[in-house]
């Protein structure tokens, strides 16, 4: 027993429980500061592990100098009956506490300094400043088309517009790896099972579940499912006042509790952006989500075309503060100014609707898609166009239709390794879309990558087959090839190609016309244009006999044209 009260003497001696209370007390402050900053900056979630390591392997350290002897001689005392007295203000004891503090210390200061070192070591040199690695490594993340339970066709809309803001505001989350709207819209209604569905999106983590409108009130229920395994990882049901505050605010609940769930770290930036509020009024939100339902009919001009921009101006003149609204009417009117002929009045109002969304929020992923798209269709400026669309591709990592777009325009600009980057990025984010696959076969194609555009190709008919641009590049990729003629003929045996809007673009059908008179010595039929006084025909047909190697067919139709 007097050894044990000798020690505890000398552990209240040496100081060691003042110094371990601050040393734990110390180290859990500074814990909590270190787990802000992971989150502030988007850092991996093992570093606060690691100081909590770090601050562990230094503890034995500080016991240890608390524990090291005077190096002072013993105090004797002569006389048995008197009780011996420490001197506290002693030059040795004051020495011992001052190296029992300074280890301390300089142990609890060498671990904080490493993982000091660690954590500016993964800003600089790590995944780019934080952002979550690409592709498979971060959690993949599909929501599948909300249930309209009103059962009322004019609330349809309604619906379709809740989910496209979920998904918008997931795109956000560079964190999480979020399927396109597009790809993900075929499955409403549909009886496959969740497993299904997430191995044909590449997709782990489904979200589903369906939106009720009665009156004022609004009720939103959803559930966020592993596919690989079938177990719900959270299911919640809101019920709100029917108020564009209210639809907001649960929207940006849901992206950050799947965020939370799936163990993605937001940066701050996208934790403003989740917490942006593009308009408070309810009338501008429901015509903002009219337009944008009629603005996806863009292939049915006319009344679609003429409702869409009609339901974006009175959202903007609802309220003209609506910066989304103004880019999203802006980038439409550069896209019909691209597509449907070179109105300079259409392509003004574009920028006009442009420079106001941008002096309104210079910071919306939107305004940025709006610029760029200017830039690419209305002024071929593809180096201005690059630079918005990249700017956009960082507020909205996941938004497949920027990856897209900046695919096209680096193509057009001869970088076509980067366009093959983003073009595969699109197509990850967007897996059962045609018009990803198109471009990013395509691209391989020019690439002289005939295998790779051949499966891409085969993928996009395997999703549409009566779509016909897919079989007009497939069969162009394998006469690229080299491949026999029989095999060729093949490849372009299909359906009767599906035409827009009942017309094929002249060079393309030409072309084909000429692909078929090309095999004919395989077939029985032989089908030749109805005439050939067109210059597309004749640089279609140059075009394909250079191709095959006849040079001498080529030079004469080139002649021609």
């Amino acid at each position: 027993m007097s050894r044990l009260k000798r020690l505890i003497s000398e552990i209240h001696r040496r100081s060691l429980w003042q110094v371990l209370l601050i040393y734990v007390g110390a180290a859990w402050a500074c814990f909590e500061l270190i787990d802000t900053v992971t989150d502030r900056l988007a850092l991996p979630p093992w570093l606060p592990g690691l100081a909590i390591v770090l601050f562990l392997l230094a503890l034995p350290i500080v016991v240890a100098t608390a524990l090291i002897q005077d190096s002072g001689p013993a105090t004797t005392v002569s006389d048995p009956t008197l009780i011996p007295v420490e001197d506290g203000g002693s030059e040795a004891s004051r020495k011992q506490r001052l190296l029992t503090w300074r280890n301390a210390g300089l142990s609890f200061m060498a671990a904080l300094a490493v993982w000091g070192v660690v954590a500016t070591g993964w800003l600089v040199f790590g995944s780019e400043g934080g952002t979550p690695p690409a592709g498979e490594e971060r959690p993949s993340v599909a929501v599948l088309p909300l249930v309209n339970r009103s059962g009322l066709e004019e609330d349809e809309y309604f619906t379709d517009g809740i989910h496209d803001e979920i998904l918008t505001q997931l795109s956000k989350i560079s964190g999480l790896s979020v399927r396109a709207r597009t790809s993900v819209m075929e499955y409403r209604d549909s009886p496959k099972n969740i497993r299904q569905i997430g191995e044909e999106l590449n997709a782990r983590y489904l979200m589903e579940g369906g939106v009720q409108r009665a009156g004022e009130t609004v009720r939103i229920n959803v559930q966020l499912v592993d596919s690989e395994t079938d177990e719900h990882v959270f299911a919640d049901t809101y019920d709100r006042g029917l108020s564009v505050q209210n639809l907001l605010a649960v929207q940006q609940e849901l992206a950050l509790r799947i965020a939370d769930a799936l163990r993605a770290t937001l940066t701050p930036q996208e934790r403003d952006q989740i917490e942006r509020v593009p308009t408070e009024n309810l009338e501008a939100y429901e015509a903002y989500l009219t337009a944008r339902d009629y603005r996806r009919r863009w292939r049915m001009r006319g009344e679609s075309e003429r409702i869409a921009i009609q339901s974006y101006e009175q959202a903007m003149a609802l309220d003209p503060q609506f910066a989304q609204a103004f880019a999203e009417l802006s980038a439409y009117q550069s896209t019909i100014y691209y597509l449907f002929g070179r109105d300079t009045d259409r392509l003004a109002r574009a920028r006009a609707l442009a420079d106001t969304a941008y002096s309104i929020d210079p910071d919306l992923a939107a305004v940025h898609v709006a610029l760029g798209t200017l830039h690419y269709y209305g002024e071929k400026d593809y180096e201005r166009a690059l630079e918005e669309l990249a700017i956009a591709a960082n507020l909205e990592p996941n938004n497949s239709e920027v990856y897209r777009r900046m695919a096209a325009v680096q193509r057009r600009a001869g970088r076509w390794e980067e366009a093959l980057a983003n073009a595969k990025r699109a197509v990850e984010l967007s897996p059962r879309e045609v018009e990803r696959l198109g471009s990013l076969g395509t691209t391989y194609l020019y690439l002289r990558d005939y295998s790779a555009a051949i499966r891409t190709f085969d993928r996009s008919i395997a999703l549409r087959p009566d779509e016909y641009y897919a079989y007009y590049w497939k069969t162009l990729a394998i006469l690229l090839q080299g491949a026999d003629r029989q095999k060729l003929y093949e490849a372009y045996q299909q359906p009767r190609p599906r035409t827009w809007l009942g017309v094929v673009s002249f060079p393309w059908r030409y072309t084909l016309r000429v692909l078929n008179e090309y095999v004919s010595d395989t077939v029985l039929v032989r089908q030749l244009p109805a005439s050939s006084d067109s210059l597309d025909y004749f640089l279609a047909k140059a075009t394909l006999y250079s191709t095959v190697g006849e040079s001498g067919l080529a030079r004469a139709h080139y002649d021609s044209a």
